[in-house]
């Protein structure tokens, strides 16, 4: 019923041609109703901007993470590079912290396996349970360094693997959707992972 709801009143809204001001918790509902989103922390405004933008370049780590499931990797700057549980990820330099460490933030759509066994570069982890929902298979794995990650796959995509659980494989994340928070709460975003 909520889903049919948000479609009535995005049809009226575009019929009226109205402003109209819509209050939700929802991040789906207000993705996808809004011309313009406001995120708000605790009577705070993080980000104002349209849904594509907000999703795309979170303005905090409060949006990045209010927009929706993420996996969060704690990395540190060693020799210069971003690595997370010993594997560097490609930051470009004009957005590479200079020093320190913060968190990786993945979606989980975001982000393939591999076997182990295929050789691909990437985070090394292991599945812990698999849970098919419809349209989507939720993989739920365990690090090499014991962090929680989560993978969102079609279910063609997790078929074609032939995996299941306790299986060794490899984390490979695409650039668009990984974005490095550094401690002074900075992001930057857009990077690649795991090359």
């Amino acid at each position: 019923m909520r889903k049919e709801l948000r479609r009535w009143l995005r049809r009226l809204h575009d019929e009226l041609h109205v402003t109209s001001l819509f209050v939700t918790h929802d991040q789906d509902e207000a993705l996808e109703l809004a011309d313009r989103v406001v995120i708000m922390n605790h009577g705070k405004i993080e980000q104002v901007g349209s849904p594509d933008e907000v999703y795309a370049n979170p303005a905090s780590p409060f949006v990045l993470d209010f927009l929706g499931d993420v996996n969060v990797w704690h990395y540190q700057i060693q020799d210069g590079r971003v690595v997370v549980g010993g594997v560097p990820v490609d930051v470009p330099a004009s957005r590479a912290p200079a020093h320190g460490s913060g968190k990786l933030y993945i979606r989980p759509h975001a982000v393939a396996i591999e076997p182990a066994s295929s050789g691909a570069p990437g985070f090394p982890a292991a599945i812990v349970h698999v849970h098919r929902a419809g349209p989507i298979v939720r993989v739920e794995l365990k690090t090499a360094w014991g962090d929680a990650a989560r993978v969102d796959l079609s279910p063609d995509a997790f078929d074609r693997l032939r995996l299941s659980v306790g299986d060794a494989v490899v984390l490979v994340a695409t650039d668009r959707d990984v974005f490095v928070v550094s401690d002074d709460g900075a992001v930057r975003g857009g990077v690649t992972a795991a090359r």
